[in-house]
């Protein structure tokens, strides 16, 4: 098979693959920070779990390895606009929550206001990953506010709102496709 790919190509590969995207918010080590994700996955049901990346120079890693809840805010597709707020790292915890509206659960987690969902969840495991930490939560609470918003999903090197409206009926299977 040879050597493994280098990162800028598998960078550009991975962005032809359409990625949900979603804001984490935790407080951690003395801090409050969020980050904008875009390898969030459900990995399941019983217990519910969920995962994400987190690059270990990123400043909200310190956060996640100590914080003891994070929420998963869902953010609709009028919100790219958080999405681009919470991907600056030269933002403070302060200075990117300083004009958002959000509140804090009785478990020192932001939680983002008018967003599609959140789920709440409690640190499971982690894993080192190259130059990232795979972070796998717990959702211990799940709210959904606003099922008909849509969602975001990064394509092609930008954030693209996903119009349930205006969503297409699903692929037909054909007889050569097996599941």
């Amino acid at each position: 098979m040879g050597e493994p790919v280098d990162g800028t190509t598998l960078r550009r590969v991975m962005r032809r693959v359409p990625s949900p995207v979603v804001v984490v918010t935790a407080s951690g080590a003395g801090k409050t920070r969020g980050i904008t994700i875009g390898s969030m996955a459900s990995v399941a049901l019983e217990p519910p779990l969920l995962s994400f990346n987190v690059n270990r120079s990123a400043r909200m890693h310190e956060v996640m390895a100590a914080a003891e809840h994070f929420a998963v805010n869902v953010v609709t597709g009028e919100q790219v606009m958080l999405c681009r707020r919470f991907a600056r790292p030269d933002l403070t915890g302060e200075e990117q929550f300083a004009t958002v509206p959000h509140r804090i659960d009785e478990h020192d987690a932001p939680l983002l206001d008018d967003v599609a969902a959140i789920l709440r969840c409690r640190p499971h495991a982690r894993f080192e990953a190259g130059d990232h930490t795979v972070f796998v939560g717990e959702v211990v609470h799940a709210n959904v506010h606003r099922d008909e918003a849509g969602a975001v999903v990064y394509y092609r090197h930008d954030y693209r709102r996903v119009d349930p409206s205006k969503a297409h009926s699903p692929v037909k299977r054909s007889s050569s496709v097996t599941s």
